[in-house]
């Protein structure tokens, strides 16, 4: 069983709970909905799922872009090299 936070309009999953125990624990805004799905616990973040409540399941979001991974040492050195410039 999965509790899950859902906005009604974009059909998204804002989050979810996985631990019975913890169930209710969701405050639902307005456009938004706490259902109650049997289905496997999702593996990724909420937002890669979206939900149909007529399946009672859980959908890869076709709207979702992963975020890329960044590399900050080399993010550092270009701005390093951008202040040098600037220096000049």
């Amino acid at each position: 069983m999965l509790e899950a936070l859902y906005d009604k309009s974009t059909k998204e999953v804002l989050g979810w709970c996985a631990d019975s125990k913890q169930f209710g624990n969701f405050t639902a805004k307005k456009g938004q909905a706490i259902v109650i799905l049997d289905c496997d616990i999702p593996t990724v973040e909420s937002d890669v799922y979206r939900v149909d409540l007529v399946a009672q399941t859980i959908l890869d979001n076709p709207d979702y872009v992963p975020i890329k991974p960044r590399n900050l040492e080399a993010e550092i050195d270009e701005l390093r090299a951008e202040i040098g410039e600037l220096r000049k």
